[in-house]
């Protein structure tokens, strides 16, 4: 018998027996204003969100299909208590809204977590922080996505250079063991991801670099190894976290650098690993504010990108993931909405998962990736989600 059988086995023994002691109540925490709080550590059988589980990272990215990122919300900074979810304007997150979030053709959703800003000196995180985490998690687990959480803006404590490895490998190290051991009776619909973005922080190669370039080459080099980190930590735990599937980025998570040589996946004794990439793909039309705002198909081979990850990763038994796209409000929405059909069309015919980011905002320039009004619970473009959803219903 295979060992995540045996696993998955004398965990559901494990929940049946909690069943019956009556440990499935966990509403023990604390009250706040933000609403009555989870405990920090899960001590009851295993949680799942009921969704198919693959054998294979391949298979598995592939069953993601089209997520959401709760964006500018438990990532924000700005404050060290949990008032700081608020922090970049939007508002508390509440059940409804995950709900919500189910009910508009969402099969996954990826919770951007910013740690950095609720840890101690020796990198202990705030159980408060930890507790609202895991309170945020569990409405996704309830209502069956699968649910992506990650480090996001905490770029400074994994700066990809030799000279502070050490810093990102103890920073890595500590998160990870606590974050594991709270989550670890969590089956692997929940995915954990690395890094955010990790990248040369405040440089001129922070976002770009010839591919060439040797300190650039040296970051992506030194993210691998840290990326290595991250999986040997995970896989030290217990619990699912020794088949949970994993998440891992390049250097700013840009596809050309995932591609890039010198970007290795790491060792994983489980072979549950995906790449994670970013891709506002064609950059004049999806990001820049001052590019092209008509899509029409003739620049449908700027997304080729997908086909070279496909031959680097997927052909080789890595799953893919998009975990951050979409297209910048231009006034432009017929176009909008034929580039997501294209986008997604091409993503999900290759198997590859993408998690739209939704940051609340709605105005023309850039930058404005707003979907979800998270107050009124409605969608701000309608046909735009439509043509996405139907992307991976038809693949």
């Amino acid at each position: 018998m295979k060992i995540k059988k045996v696993l998955a086995l004398m965990l559901s023994v494990t929940m049946a027996a909690a069943m019956l002691a009556g440990c499935g109540d966990k509403t023990n925490g604390t009250s706040s204003d933000q609403g009555e709080t989870t405990e920090a550590v899960q001590d009851m059988g295993p949680r799942s969100a009921g969704v198919p589980i693959a054998d294979n990272a391949v298979d598995f990215a592939k069953s993601l299909k089209l997520g959401w990122n709760l964006g500018n919300t438990l990532d924000a900074v700005g404050g060290k208590t949990v008032d700081s979810e608020t922090a970049w304007g939007q508002p508390v997150t509440k059940k409804e809204l995950i709900d919500f979030v189910k009910e508009s053709g969402f099969t996954s959703i990826r919770i951007p977590v910013t740690w950095g800003s609720h840890i101690d000196e020796n990198y202990n995180i705030d159980p408060a922080w930890m507790a609202r985490v895991t309170e945020v998690v569990d409405y996704a687990i309830d209502d069956g996505l699968y649910v992506i959480i990650n480090t996001h803006h905490d770029c400074d404590y994994y700066y990809p250079s030799e000279e502070k490895f050490s810093e990102g490998e103890a920073y890595i190290k500590a998160l990870w063991t606590q974050i594991c051991e709270n989550f670890k009776n969590y089956d692997e619909s929940l995915i954990f991801e690395s890094m955010n973005e990790p990248r040369l922080t405040n440089t001129n190669k922070e976002w770009w670099f010839q591919s060439n370039d040797p300190e650039g080459v040296a970051s992506i080099e030194c993210i691998s190894k840290l990326n290595q980190v991250f999986v040997d930590t995970v896989r030290s735990t217990d619990g699912y976290n020794t088949t949970r599937y994993l998440m891992v980025p390049s250097n700013a998570a840009s596809p050309d650098n995932a591609l890039h040589d010198a970007f290795v996946m790491p060792t994983d004794p489980a072979n549950r690993l995906m790449v994670s990439v970013h891709a506002y793909s064609p950059y004049d039309f999806a990001m820049n504010a001052t590019g092209y705002d008509t899509w029409d198909g003739s620049k449908i081979n700027d997304l080729g990108f997908m086909d070279k990850l496909n031959d680097k990763f997927i052909k080789n038994g890595y799953g893919v993931v998009i975990g951050e796209f979409g297209a910048t409000n231009k006034d432009n929405l017929e176009s909008r909405v034929a580039w997501a059909k294209d986008y997604t069309g091409k993503a999900a015919s290759l198997g590859i998962s993408c998690i739209l980011w939704d940051n609340g905002g709605t105005k023309v320039g850039g930058e404005n990736f707003g979907m979800i009004n998270r107050l009124t619970r409605t969608v701000y473009y309608p046909d735009i989600l439509s043509a996405m959803v139907a992307s991976y219903e038809e693949n």
